[in-house]
């Protein structure tokens, strides 16, 4: 058994050193600077009581530096109980955003609620280049320009960008350092699927910042063949345009690109969060996601068994690696500060790996969005 977890965590430590060369090697992409208009971008945003965020988005979008004409925005408004929709309404009386709520028929058995909503609102587009963020997202100026200038310049259908949690704002000391050791795990899951993409191997994405043609959209056939799965508008759709379209998936790495999303509050919310993701990977389609959804869980059990046995060079296998790509990552997405939490992290993820891959296999019923959901 101590040979198979040194051989895990050894090889676990070369896939790190592997994402790590190649996030650095990757250079930052910048718009050529000659600008054209092939595009017209349609953001879809599905909402469910974001009456405490929404206001904030759309002061955003209305900031961007891409002209309004090249740019509209749906608001999906999934059956929200608090003003949301009010809000939305105005916000639009009073700014300038080609600006649309659309408020979704209700639905008694609502099994995967945003796939819906993207799927109702795409009908209702006009652009020809579909966008997705959350309600309680925010973005920089030039997030849409960045995201128009790439599909303007490269061959690609569908485009992941990045994604990174809000630093909090509590009071609570013990809140403030939940949400670096979320920001940090996060960090990791985004920048792994970056990587994963750039190899050609398209892995992971988050549904909070992508972008694709509609035309691929409606040719793959949407969400089609998953409904029944309540996540996944983001991943099972990148698995199936990089089927139908190989090597036009691309990964945007951009500074301007990143979206920044609330982290979660409370342990409850982070266990509905993650049993709702990892619930997908039984699901894939594709055979490389399943086989890195494997990888990680049995590394990170082996890992366990080393720190159990004491296995101090065996330790180092994963930790130092692993401390190396993290902290390129923070770098990054502009936190390096976050460096001193990355050992607690180390000692948290593979409880939490084990943890979520074992709860996946149980498909018992959850609560998100204030809805019940399997």
């Amino acid at each position: 058994m101590s040979i198979i977890a040194t051989v895990l965590v050894f090889t676990y430590g070369i896939f790190c050193l592997l994402l790590l060369g190649t996030w650095l090697a990757w250079k930052n992409y910048s718009p050529s600077g000659t600008k054209r208009h092939f595009h017209k971008i349609s953001l879809i945003i599905p909402v469910r009581n974001e009456a405490e965020n929404i206001l904030r988005l759309l002061t955003d979008l209305q900031n961007q530096t891409l002209d309004k004409k090249y740019f509209e925005v749906i608001i999906a408004n999934d059956d929200s109980t608090d003003n949301t929709s009010e809000l939305v309404k105005t916000f639009k009386n009073h700014n300038t955003l080609d600006l649309k709520l659309v408020n979704l028929p209700p639905k008694a058995v609502n099994t995967s609620p945003k796939k819906r909503a993207i799927t109702h609102c795409i009908e209702e587009a006009s652009g020809s280049l579909i966008v997705c963020t959350d309600g309680d997202c925010t973005v920089s100026d030039k997030w849409l320009s960045s995201i128009k200038d790439y599909f303007e310049e490269k061959d690609v259908v569908f485009l992941s960008a990045p994604v990174f949690f809000l630093d909090s704002v509590s009071s609570n000391i013990i809140q403030r350092i939940w949400t670096k050791i979320q920001q940090i795990e996060f960090a990791s899951l985004i920048v792994s699927g970056a990587v994963s993409i750039k190899m050609n191997f398209p892995n992971m994405c988050s549904g909070a910042n992508i972008a694709y043609l509609k035309s691929a959209f409606l040719e793959v056939h949407g969400f089609e063949g998953n409904e029944d799965v309540a996540s996944g508008d983001d991943e099972f759709l990148m698995h199936k345009m990089s089927k139908a379209f190989p090597k036009k998936v691309h990964y945007l790495k951009s500074k301007d690109a990143i979206v920044k999303t609330e982290a979660l509050h409370d342990l409850q919310s982070f266990y509905n969060q993650r049993k709702r993701w990892a619930g997908k990977w039984s699901k894939y389609t594709l055979l490389s996601p399943k086989i890195v959804a494997i990888f990680i869980f049995s590394a990170n059990a082996a890992f366990l068994y080393t720190l159990i046995s004491i296995d101090l060079p065996s330790i180092a296998l994963k930790i130092v690696p692993e401390f190396l790509f993290l902290g390129s990552l923070l770098v990054f997405f502009k936190r390096p500060f976050l460096l001193i939490f990355i050992p607690l992290v180390q000692i948290i993820y593979p409880l939490y790996v084990l943890l979520f891959g074992l709860v996946s296999l149980k498909k018992k019923p959850y609560t998100w969005k204030d809805r019940k959901l399997s």
